[in-house]
This record gives structure tokens, sequence and C-alpha cells, in this order.
């Protein structure tokens, strides 16, 4: 059978994919381009080819600033010559003192460390312990205590080159992909193969319908991103730039200004700047940087103004979210209730009991619990939501000639941050919701069959989900679903989110369960999403578990033999399974397994299987259903259950299917249970409990004797809760 051969990039690829990311930019936002940026381009497509293929270099390189000596490109003929013709250009530089945190940082930790020591001996200065600091506390003191000159004296920086005119080339990716500094990874691998371009549309709009809203996302943007990492003066000289921005009426740009000043409030306030916080909290109308400047102000004993804010949020709020907190938040500050909604929530909550096995798993346990009472049950959270939205509207999201698709490989709609995806397809959303719910089902369909996976961020392809999506659709009160879809499509961002666990059927009604395990409290976006989908007229509740011992839980004791130690490079040769309930054995299952390959030595003197055992055996695929059937729902135990169900499911990886069931460790238990042994491995645990052991490693006659020990260990478990 031929293969194809490997996909071989070009050697200059990268520079192409520069070109076709600039071509790309130049064709659809004329409008979006100042004077330097035309400029940039000109003159980058001026230089020579050598300066071309080392700035673009330079701009899929992490930082700004290189060593001269370390650059190395086959493809550059003359590096120097390339050097110098950017540095005459303006495209490189030398550094200066404005450089000093970057030329720091591009140090390695042990320079860092001798210089502060070197520093602080002649300015008698104590440095962090040179020891255990970390490399940024090591900037930090040399920032603050050491003259730039000492760290870099002026005979030492044209060993440095500098990327200059980074707005410039920063801002065609941005306006290409809507991020910054995206890269230009995703072209190579579209060109490897590993990437598909979505292949939505094949005409695109600018994402940016003026220059005022494209340079002010821009510069939201880059806000951002300078936030993280910020020194305090720089985010005080950030909170005096963000008072003088001003409002666009771009709402998803609205979005981008709100979230970084959100974020640079937050910023101040770990830095201790507690002042300017709350003045830039204030600059926002926006949740949660109103949130936050509540919360200052009343930190402050500023009760009126926190007050007189909170009637207006709660008169006026700009999401559910912001609504639950206002409202919240009053009651207990200047109305003295004790407990907060949250937490009465929860108080108020039903109470189930599971089995403690299924700790790592309480949805999965909570599906089985309500499927006893006689409910249909399935773990649906989120995605049944996101799979509805984006399917119902999938040709508005993705594919109209107006979707907010703007390049080859966006995935997600722009337009979904805020209500512009709404406001730019009302009509056309509110006729697809007043449709019948008949048709509801054949649009489902139809878009299933039609663009099945299609490679998008809003939800997956999942088959399971789909049926749990129509049933959905198919048993929701009238008017229900419309009403949740509606706030999705208004503000996908918020309402994507928090809706509860599980979706159960009982007597063909729908209803939905929030389950929460001990320690776990509600948080407001779920509250808010609760409130929501009781508004539209469906059944939720909120389900607090109680761990147990539950003396009906059924489980499944394995033991698996293999080929070695681990699940990634070896196989299983032989499965033994003991199916029991409380301390009585119910069946047993058994099987040699082909591993398709043979069986070291030592591993034959362990276990006693030898390649002749295995060589007629079935292999795993072969005989995967029938364990699947045996094990079923119950609780998947073993001795060491990490290795054994590591090898499980790593079978049923190879094969192309995922096994996941609760786990219970004999070890841990038995430590648990029968504290101060000397070993807890299975044959001392054996002789200490009296338990037969007949034919150690393999693996029947090890199951057995685990299911034994389990047996006692239920017991033991059993007696705890009742004293």
């Amino acid at each position: 059978m031929s293969t194809k051969p490997p996909v071989v990039l070009k050697s200059r690829y990268y520079l192409d994919h520069f070109d076709e990311m600039i071509d790309f930019v130049l064709a659809r936002y004329d409008h979006a381009l100042e004077p330097q940026h035309r400029a940039f381009v000109d003159e980058f497509r001026s230089l020579g080819l050598d300066a071309r293929c080392l700035y673009v270099r330079f701009a899929n390189r992490k930082g700004r600033i290189f060593y001269r000596e370390y650059l190395r490109y086959p493809e550059v003929a003359d590096l120097g010559a390339a050097v110098d013709e950017l540095g005459r250009s303006g495209f490189v530089g030398t550094p200066g003192s404005a450089d000093f945190r970057e030329l720091l940082v591009l140090q390695t930790r042990a320079t860092l460390a001798e210089w502060s020591k070197e520093r602080a001996g002649a300015s008698l200065v104590k440095p962090p312990r040179l020891s255990s600091a970390k490399k940024r506390d090591l900037v930090r003191f040399l920032l603050e205590n050491v003259p730039f000159d000492d760290c870099f004296p002026p005979e030492s920086l044209p060993a440095y080159l500098v990327q200059q005119r980074l707005v410039e080339l920063d801002y065609f990716p941005f306006l290409y992909f809507g991020t910054l500094r995206s890269g230009l990874t995703t072209f190579a691998l579209r060109d490897l193969g590993v990437v598909k371009p979505a292949g939505f549309k094949t005409d695109f709009e600018a994402r940016f319908e003026t220059l005022e809203t494209a340079t002010a996302a821009f510069r939201y943007a880059r806000a951002i991103e300078r936030i993280e990492g910020a020194e305090p003066s720089e985010l005080r000289a950030l909170a005096d730039e963000a008072a003088r921005w001003s409002a666009v009426e771009d709402p998803e740009v609205e979005a981008l200004r709100h979230r970084a000043i959100h974020r640079l409030g937050r910023q101040l306030e770990r830095a201790g700047e507690a002042e300017v916080a709350l003045a830039t909290y204030r600059l926002s109308d926006q949740f949660p940087a109103t949130e936050r400047a509540v919360r200052l102000l009343f930190q402050n004993d500023d009760r009126e103004q926190a007050a007189t804010l909170l009637a207006r949020l709660i008169e006026n709020p700009s999401c559910d979210e912001e609504l639950l907190f206002a409202e919240d938040f009053y009651e207990r500050k200047f109305q003295r209730k004790r407990v907060g909604r949250l937490t009465a929530v929860l108080r108020d909550a039903r109470v189930i009991q599971l089995d403690e096995s299924s700790r790592d798993r309480p949805e999965a346990a909570a599906v089985r619990f309500f499927k006893k009472e006689g409910a249909e049950a399935c773990h649906t959270e989120n995605v049944v939501w996101n799979q509805l939205f984006g399917l119902l509207f999938w040709d508005l999201l993705f594919e109209a000639e107006d979707a907010g698709i703007h390049n080859h490989f966006e995935r997600k709609p722009q337009g979904l941050r805020s209500d512009a995806f709404y406001r730019r397809t009302r009509d056309r959303v509110d006729a697809i919701l007043a449709r019948p719910r008949e048709t509801w089902i054949e649009r489902l369909r139809a878009t299933w069959e039609g663009r099945k996976d299609t490679p998008n961020r809003l939800f997956p392809w999942d088959a399971e989900v789909f049926e749990q999506t129509c049933r959905l659709v198919e048993l929701a009160p009238a008017g229900a679903l419309k009403f949740i879809l509606e706030g999705m499509a208004k503000n996908h961002r918020t309402a994507r989110s928090g809706f509860p666990d599980l979706m159960m059927v009982r007597d063909s009604q729908v209803s939905f369960v929030e389950i929460k395990a001990e320690g776990d409290t509600i948080r407001r976006n779920q509250l808010a999403q609760i409130e929501r989908l009781r508004e539209a007229g469906l059944a939720v509740e909120v389900a607090r578990v109680q761990w147990t011992v539950d003396p009906d839980q059924e489980y499944v004791v394995v033991d698996v033999e293999t080929t070695g130690g681990s699940s990634q490079w070896n196989r299983i040769t032989e499965i033994g399974a003991v199916r029991m309930r409380g301390e009585e054995i119910l069946e047993e299952w058994s099987t040699l397994v082909n591993p398709g390959r043979r069986i070291p030595i030592k591993i034959v003197e362990l276990t006693g299987i030898t390649d002749e055992m295995v060589r007629e055996a079935a292999p795993f695929a072969a005989i995967a259903d029938e364990f699947r059937d045996f094990v079923g729902d119950a609780v998947f135990a073993a001795h060491r259950a990490r290795f054994d169900y590591g090898f499980v499911r790593e079978e049923f990886r190879r094969i192309g299917q995922e096994f996941r069931l609760p786990t219970l460790c004999t070890v841990t238990a038995s430590r648990r249970c029968f504290p101060g042994l000397a070993s807890y491995g299975l044959a001392n645990l054996c002789r200490e409990l009296n338990i037969p052991l007949e034919s150690h490693h393999r693996a029947l006659c090890d199951a057995r004797a685990t299911a034994r020990l389990l047996a006692k260990i239920n017991a033991q478990r059993l007696r705890s809760t009742k004293v």
C-alpha cells in the first residue's frame, strides 16, 4: 500500500505567508489603514530578499530583542548585509535604556543572580535570596537598584538587535485574526495539512467597518497585553490613558474596552493601588467592573455612593449576573439579611446520598441515582444548549453573507461577545424561533447531516448529545426554548454557560438538576441561568450530594496481566473480572488476550503466561464489547486501580472507543480501613486478613482475592458510617 510522501514546507514559506496576510488585509481593509501602515508595506517590500526574510523571522519569534550572534538562518545568504539594510531602513535598531526590562528578561537566571550579587556588594543593597529567587524577582531587583549602564555598558549594546516598527507590524495580523500576536503558524499548519481552513465562506468582509473602530480595538487589545505583569508605575500610566478612551459605536469594540478596564482595575488592586483601581472601574458601566466598584466603595466606607450605584444597577442592569450581585449585596449590606441568595439556594437544596466511590465523578453517580428513581437522566451541562444554538442558527452564524467570519481560519463568529450578532440578525433569528417545533427538528437534522464534523468553536459534533438536543426540543414547554435561545443570541458570552449539570425526563416532562458535591458553591452565573430557565417555564432543582456507603452499590473488580508496566507501550495478556454487590459475589468473567507481541521472559516468570498460551487467544478488539457488557455501569475496582484502569482505557482508546467509569482503589481504601500494616501489596493483605490467594499474578485469581478484600473494606466502611 502506497503512502503519501510527507509535506515539506518551502524554504521561505514564512515570507510567503506574511505576504499572503498583507495582501488579504490590503484588499479588504483599505478604509482601516493610515498612511504609516501603507508606508510600512511599501518600505518593507522595497527591501532585499534577505532583509525581508530576516525581519519576518523576527516577527515569528517571541520577544523583540535578539542576540545578534545567535541568528542562524540558512536561507539568508548574507546575514550581515541583511542586518545592515534593516538598520538603515529603520526596521531594526540598537537597544537603549527604555529596553532595560526586556534585555534583563533575555538573560539566563544564573546571569541575573551573578549580576545581583555583584551589584548588591557594590551598592550595599540586599538582593533577593539568590539560591531560591525566581527570575522575575531578580529582574525587579536589578531594575530598581542598578543603573542601566552598569548592566549594559555602551560597548555591549551592539551585540543585540531590537525589532522596530512593531506597532505597524502588529496591526496587520490584528486586522486579519482579530487578536494580537497570533503569528503565522496557522498558515504553515494549513500547508502541512494539520489545520484545514474552515470553509464556511469564500468571500470575507472586514471585521471593522471604520478606521476609528479598528484603531480603538487595536488600542484596547494592546492595553490588555501590557497590563499582564506590568509594574505599578506602568499600571498608573495605563489608568491615565484609559481615562481618555472614548466610546465607539461598535458593540464588540466596546466590549473589548470594558474588558480592558476591568483587567486593569484588577491588576491595580493586586498592586495595592485601590484608589486608582476604583477610578478605573468607574470608567465602565458594565459588569464585572461595576461589581468591583461597589465593593471598593463599601470597603472605603463610602456607603452612600455604594448604595447609589447599587440602585442604578438594580434599576438598569447590564446583565443577569450584575442584577443578582446588586440585589444580593444590597440585601446583605444595607438590609442586614444574614444569608446571601447563593448560600440560601444551596441550603434549601435537596440532599441525595451517593456512594463515596464516585467522589471523582459526582454527576455520573447522580445520573445513576436518578435512573434508579425511574427517570431518564444524562449529563448535559452547557453542551446540549450550545449545540442547539449552533445547529439552529448555523447559517446565520457561519454562512450568511453578513456572518461574522472574516478569514479562512476563523471558527467562531464575531459578534457573540456582545449583542452585535442579534442586532445584525434579529429579524431572521425571530423568524426561526417563531416556527413550529417540528420545523426546528427538521432544521436541526438537516444541519447535522449537511454540516456534520465541520470544525467550529461553538459546540461538538457528538451524536449522543445530538439525540439529547432533539429530545429537549421535543419535550420542552412551548415558548421555553425560544426565551433561552433569544437570550443566547443577544449575548452569547454571558448566556452560554452556567446551565445545570443534568437533563432528566420523567413522564415525558423534561427538567434539569444542578449537582453540588461537598465543598461546592453555587456560582453567580449558575444561579442566573437557573433563574432564566425557571422564568422560561422549565423545572430546575439543585441537589446537594452527601457521600455515604451504599450497600447496594455494584462493583466490578478487575485485574489485568500485561507485557510490561506502561500502558502506552505495553498490552494486556489476560483479564479477570468479578462482579459483586456489597459483600456478595455475583458472577465472574475472564479471558486470555493476544497482545500482538512477544511476552518478555521476566513477565513469563512472574505470571506463567507464555506466548504459546496467548497465540490463539482473541485480540482485545474482539473481546471489548463482551467486557464492556460485563462491566456495565458498575464501579471499576482494582488493587492499584490506576494501573489496571489505565491499561483498560488505553486498549479501548486504541480501537477508537472511550471507556470511563468511577474507580475505587483497594490499596488506598485498605490504608484507610486497616492502618498500620507493613505492606499493602495484595499478597500481604491476603495473609493479614486470611483471604485465599491461590495463584498470584493470574488475573482471575487476583480479581477474586481483591473482591474478597473489597468485601472486608465495605464491611468496615459500613460499620464506620453507623458509629
